[in-house]
Parts: structure tokens; C-alpha cells; sequence
């Protein structure tokens, strides 16, 4: 959907802002929430997609945010998300890596 709404696909209906940078590609701006909102208004605001959708697209490498066509896209991304390993967490047993995206860091993108 990212990728849509940056390209004009689809409409912009959650107004979400796009910047270029040298050294990340595209990201896309995370709108920000008053600190002093309830903790009710705090889960609205994390679980919304406006702001899981750029927090998610900010962890996509730049190549695959660079690619021109929608079907290129969805390869590179496959290809990268195929790199993540697929550890679920088993109950009772500590886990040390995360299936998560939002997991993921840049200095941990060197192991995949």
C-alpha cells in the first residue's frame, strides 16, 4: 500500500508524507502525537496504519523502495523478507531473534 500511495495508485486518504534521503532512499514521515494524550489515545495511535505503515516502509532497504514498477517491487521485497528467518517464538523457550519487521534494525540487516 505504501508503495501505491507514493506512486499515486491509490489515494493519500491518511496524508502520509514522503521524504528523499541519500542514505535510506525514500522514507516516509512518521506524523507525530502529542505527549500528553491518554494511553487509550497512545494505542489508536500506534496501531494506526498511518503510522505502522511508514514505520514498516522505513525498514524496507532503498533498493527495493527504488524500483519503478509495482510488480518489481513486490519481487525485491519478496526476495528481502525472504532473507529474515522464520524463527517463531515457542512457548516455554527463549528466543533470540524476532519474526518482526519493526524488530529489525539496521546494524542486524548485516546477519540476513
Amino acid at each position: 500500500m505504501m508503495w501505491k500511495i507514493l506512486h499515486g495508485v491509490v489515494p493519500n486518504c491518511c496524508r502520509i508524507e514522503f521524504t528523499e534521503t541519500s542514505r535510506f532512499g525514500t522514507k516516509a514521515v512518521i506524523p507525530s502525537l502529542s505527549k500528553c494524550s491518554s494511553s487509550r489515545n497512545q494505542t489508536l495511535y500506534d496501531g494506526s496504519f498511518a503510522v505502522r505503515g511508514p514505520k514498516l516502509w522505513n525498514k524496507v532497504p532503498a533498493a527495493v523502495k527504488a524500483e519503478k514498477s509495482f510488480d518489481s517491487f513486490k519481487l525485491s521485497l519478496s526476495k528481502f523478507l525472504a532473507l529474515i528467518p522464520d524463527n517463531p517464538p515457542v512457548s516455554g523457550y527463549a528466543c533470540s531473534w524476532s519474526n518482526s519487521l519493526m524488530d529489525l534494525t539496521q546494524s542486524r540487516w548485516s546477519d540476513l
